[in-house]
């Protein structure tokens, strides 16, 4: 009779050490479930070519002057991304627009010159410039946390930004390269949809800042076609 009390109670105390864990287990899951799930499913990263542009010694040390001028902050690394500007080239291939960041030619009186992270071609090919740990000068009051993407679209005679970025959105190969370079990205830095912004709506975004006080005047990516194409992210 004693056997069978002992043998009892081991089976309860059993019974309450596997209840007691399984409830720990249901409590703590939901931490370990959110975690790889926060940024919604996995993105894949969409075929990207490296073409980098020249970003040696010297670019390095113009762009943390550039940026210490601007941010106050003496720095050419990217860190914690926030933003991502759309733009276009105003050219009609990737080579030219490429050309002219390579030449790294004094902007407005400043060095570095102009630049960008990616370009996307017509035909849809994503070309990467430099390593993604590297500012680039392409928007003002936002290369200090923001990757900036210039879409290949020449401008034409009697028409506006709107028109050229328009053209952009119908041409399929490449708005369709454009998205998914743009979710990769989100995805990879916890980029909002609100903060994919256009070069002519920058001067609004919450991340805009510059010590100097100068602010853009462009006329690629308004509000409307920066809608459009959040739409289809």
């Amino acid at each position: 009779m004693q056997r069978i009390r002992s043998i009892r109670t081991v089976s309860i105390v059993a019974l309450v050490v596997a209840g007691i864990i399984a409830a720990i287990a249901i409590l703590a899951a939901p931490s370990f479930a959110a975690s790889p799930t926060a940024r919604g499913a996995p993105v894949p990263k969409p075929p990207i070519v490296k073409k980098y542009i020249r970003y040696g010694t010297a670019r390095k040390k113009q762009t943390a002057a550039y940026c210490r001028r601007h941010y106050g902050q003496r720095v050419w690394r990217l860190t914690k991304p926030k933003a991502i500007v759309l733009h276009h080239t105003a050219g009609a291939t990737w080579q030219a627009a490429w050309n002219t960041f390579d030449a790294n030619t004094a902007y407005n009186g400043e060095k570095p010159g102009v630049s960008a992270q990616f370009i996307v071609h017509k035909d849809g090919t994503i070309y990467q410039l430099m390593p993604l740990t590297h500012r680039a000068r392409h928007c003002i009051g936002m290369n200090w946390t923001a990757f900036g993407i210039e879409f290949v679209q020449e401008p034409r005679a009697g028409k506006d930004g709107h028109w050229m970025d328009r053209q952009i959105l119908a041409r399929t190969k490449q708005v369709g390269a454009g998205l998914r370079l743009v979710r990769w990205l989100r995805y990879r830095y916890g980029i909002k949809k609100v903060d994919v912004v256009g070069h002519a709506t920058a001067n609004a975004s919450r991340f805009f800042k510059d010590r100097t006080g100068i602010r853009n005047a462009a006329g690629d990516w308004y509000a409307a076609e920066v809608k459009a194409f959040r739409a289809r992210l």
